[in-house]
């Protein structure tokens, strides 16, 4: 071997000895790996650490998704003894565990329990099945499917219906920071400027099977036993009360044991713990006794006095609205810093992001209360809808979030009046889903899914969003009342047990012919399944007879692009109102068009000179378009009297009239006339539509010549109301118009308004002009304009207000002011 340069040279018969002691080393190291892994499968059978611990996606290869995950039917889970202990350490962050499940054998001839488990390393020679008798049944094998998650137990006899068997299993699982299973979340100690850990959970839709071996199905419930383990200076907390608090652990007197009282019969998605240093306030307790506690972080636990107030009163009000007592004895609130959900459920420990349950006065803003309030009604709707009765399957999601997304807004309401939520809705949920159901590529509520990828998937804006509208809209037309009845009904049935949609309309049904809301001749499942069965929404098109004092009215699918074509139809209900009358008050339809009708005659027009509004308060979900010469009337009647039209028809008219010039349904200068009588309009909800429905004309004009003349446009709309309402904020300000400023100066500063611009940029200098601009309370900036502010003088400013801005987000330590 020589060398020229920085290279080396080699003869041939150096190169070919080389070469065939790299074949000799390449051969022996692959038998040397093959005998190992045989070696090891064998161990796996007997005494080693089961394949468990492997994740499906650690494959290199990429197969096809299995669909055929559900678990046998021939066991049910009764109960659970679940001891857990979270070692909440760095280069640690470990669980070890065991459970003890007794099952029901249901189906005789079965010779195996299948459990879920995912991430987990299970001690194999420690898994024990005896029968009722305590009688040991021997295991022959273990395997574990990696794509549907599943440890297999294969037994050396069969199971006998109607006996009862109990596994126990030890196992280690682990504290990731993944956001799901048994989870590590960390946070910043403002005093100490150190990381603090906590354990916490996220299990819905199936990760519990990350936390401990189970039968990880929404439809298979038992009742739970937990006992945690913990640090002596720690806490922990769970879904029932603690009946043995800091018990001795053997071994150790680091550690401690919390013992909870036996759960009642759920779902293992709604099972949770937290092991934390977190603090809490606690609420007086009503009548119905029920123990409620906010948590959080201890520096922050000031924050949470709102949450305290509310959720005990809107607790109340789902006991009394749906007739059925909470069943827990008490229920905990957590804001957990590191959190991927809004919030969940988990049956009397809900779990929050801070942003949703935290608030401090002076610094969060309106929007903000209003999200807690939002947020905190939801979850405390699903201790009915989701956790008494849960879905048999996640086909029906929607049935959990769908009615916790209407229900959610009675809460408040209820609780809240001054918020007005129930007029936001439409802005909020209704007309924000009509935008993504309008595409080709949405999808139906009640979807089947199978994978656990697909699940995830259908947490989205049409289980929540387009659910909440349709149970609106089936309130409706059952009428309040018979819909809660229903609703009881169904509740009291199936309570601690699982059901499907067509449970619901059963019971809806059965109240509706009792009542005689309901036509006798049809049934809830015949309407709705034509709204949760099919993807999309219809159009109504209103072509009146103005001679006759009647109209054609006719549906279709609306789809955003007009060039697809759809064979759908809808149980269809029809309500209509002339301005100035009081048939706005009215929301309960006589008239349906029926899935078997593209189009009906409807009597009872008004008279030719005045326009009719078809849905009425838009409680139907669907756009309705109207013949030229009606939309006229509408306009002149805004002009005119712009108060003759309920305040939800002049926002469902204006964002149907611009959604239909989108598409080119209608010509955009009958779109745009609507949208002239803004300048009397001062309501938030006309107003949002509105300017959600222009800020496609925005986009669309903002890199051509025409956009000068639409922000004259604009600002001449804006003016009137600007002046109104003002930029800072007003002692007798309402809820509303605190909303209605933020977005009315939001536009006025981004079309160039020349005051708005002005005042933000200078309130922001004084803001950074002041000696210590993070003194609570002592920020100049009206603390509904914090975002538009910023945004605003950052735009106008430079690095110096960008720095200035940073340092502000890196020093704060409330959630809501972040979010801002």
């Amino acid at each position: 071997m020589g060398s020229y340069g920085n290279k080396y040279l080699v003869s041939k018969k150096v190169a070919g000895a080389l070469l065939f002691f790299f074949v000799i080393w390449s051969v022996a190291l692959a038998l040397i790996v093959y005998y190992a892994g045989v070696q090891n499968n064998d161990a796996s059978q007997d005494d080693a650490i089961s394949a468990a611990s492997s994740s499906s996606d650690g494959s290199s290869k990429k197969k096809d998704k299995v669909t055929d995950v559900r678990l046998p039917l021939h066991l049910v889970p009764e109960q659970y003894n679940l001891r857990l202990v979270p070692f909440i350490i760095p280069d640690n962050f470990t669980i070890k565990g065991d459970v003890e499940i007794v099952m029901l054998c249901e189906e005789s001839g079965g010779q195996n329990i299948t459990v879920h488990s995912a991430d987990i390393e299970i001690e194999n020679k420690t898994v024990i099945v005896q029968d009722q008798d305590n009688n040991i049944i021997p295991i022959s094998r273990y395997s574990y499917d990696h794509a549907r998650e599943f440890f297999i137990l294969h037994l050396s006899q069969e199971l006998v219906k109607g006996n009862r068997y109990s596994v126990k299993i030890k196992f280690t699982s682990y504290l990731k920071d993944n956001l799901k299973g048994f989870y590590r979340s960390v946070y910043t100690n403002k005093d100490t400027g150190k990381d603090e850990y906590i354990a916490v959970t996220q299990f819905q839709p199936t990760d519990a099977r990350r936390a401990f071996p189970c039968f990880d199905e929404p439809g298979i419930k038992a009742k739970f036993q937990v006992s945690l383990g913990r640090r002596t200076d720690m806490s922990s907390i769970s879904n029932m009360p603690i009946r043995d608090k800091g018990a001795s652990m053997a071994g150790t007197t680091e550690y401690v044991w919390d013992h909870y009282e036996n759960s009642v019969k759920m779902s293992t998605y709604l099972v949770a713990f937290v092991v934390s240093q977190f603090d809490y306030r606690e609420s007086e307790r009503g009548e119905n006794n029920v123990l409620f506690r906010i948590w959080s972080r201890r520096d922050a636990v000031q924050q949470t006095e709102y949450a305290r107030d509310i959720g005990p009163k809107i607790l109340a009000f789902f006991e009394d609205y749906f007739k059925v007592p909470f069943p827990l004895p008490k229920q905990d609130m957590i804001a957990i810093p590191d959190f991927g959900a809004g919030a969940m459920e988990n049956w009397g420990l809900i779990t929050y992001r801070e942003t949703a349950l935290l608030f401090k006065n002076g610094v969060s803003a309106a929007s903000n209360l209003q999200r807690i309030a939002i947020v905190v009604s939801h979850e405390l709707a699903h201790q009915w809808f989701g956790n008494l009765v849960t879905p048999h399957w996640w086909t029906d999601l929607w049935l959990n979030e769908g009615f916790a997304s209407y229900v959610e807004y009675l809460g408040v309401e209820a609780v809240q009046p001054q918020l007005k939520l129930l007029e936001q809705f439409i802005v909020n949920d209704l007309q924000d889903v009509l935008k993504l159901d309008a595409l080709k590529t949405s999808h139906a509520i009640s979807i089947p899914v199978k994978h656990p990828d697909e699940i995830n998937e259908i947490f989205d804006r049409i289980s929540y969003g387009k659910g909440a509208s349709i149970i609106r809209m089936m309130d409706k037309f059952l009428t309040s009342e018979t819909f809660k009845k229903g609703l009881t009904n169904y509740l009291n049935a199936l309570k601690f047990s699982s059901a499907v949609q067509d449970d619901l309309w059963m019971h809806l049904t059965e109240q509706g012919h009792r009542d005689g809301t309901l036509r006798s001749d049809l049934t809830v499942k015949q309407v709705m399944d034509t709204w949760t069965l099919q993807t999309g929404f219809p159009l109504l098109t209103v072509t009146r007879n103005y001679g006759a004092n009647s109209a054609n009215i006719a549906q279709e699918r609306f789809l955003l692009d007009q060039d697809q074509k759809s064979e759908s139809r809808w149980w269809i209900p029809i309500t209509f109102a002339e301005p100035g009358t009081t048939g706005f008050n009215n929301t309960y339809n006589n008239i349906w068009l029926n899935n078997n009708q593209w189009s009906s005659e409807v009597s009872g027009m008004p008279q030719k000179d005045k326009p009719v509004i078809f849905n009425v308060q838009q409680t139907g979900f669907y756009r309705v378009n109207y013949d030229k010469r009606n939309w006229e009337l509408i306009a002149q009647s805004l002009n005119s009297d712009h108060k003759s039209i309920h305040v939800i028809n002049r926002a469902q008219i204006l964002d149907d009239a611009l959604e239909l010039a989108k598409v080119g349904r209608l010509d955009y200068r009958t779109a745009l006339s609507l949208t002239g009588y803004l300048s009397q309009e001062t309501e938030y909800i006309p107003w949002y539509s509105a300017l959600s429905g222009l800020s496609h004309i925005k986009d669309m004009l903002k890199r051509t010549s025409a956009y000068g003349e639409f922000k004259q446009y604009m600002l001449k709309l804006l003016a009137p109301i600007y002046r109104k309402l003002g930029f800072q904020g007003k002692a007798d300000d309402q809820h509303l118009d605190i909303l209605l400023r933020k977005k009315i100066v939001s536009w006025a500063c981004s079309m160039g308004h020349e005051d708005c611009i002005e005042k933000a940029t200078s309130t922001f200098r004084n803001w950074m002009g002041m000696q210590n601009p993070d003194v609570e309370g002592k920020n100049p900036i009206d603390v509904n304009l914090k975002s538009v502010t910023y945004c605003t003088a950052m735009s106008q400013g430079g690095e110096k207000e960008w720095d200035f801005a940073w340092q502000r987000y890196e020093n704060s330590n409330v959630a809501t002011e972040k979010a801002n």
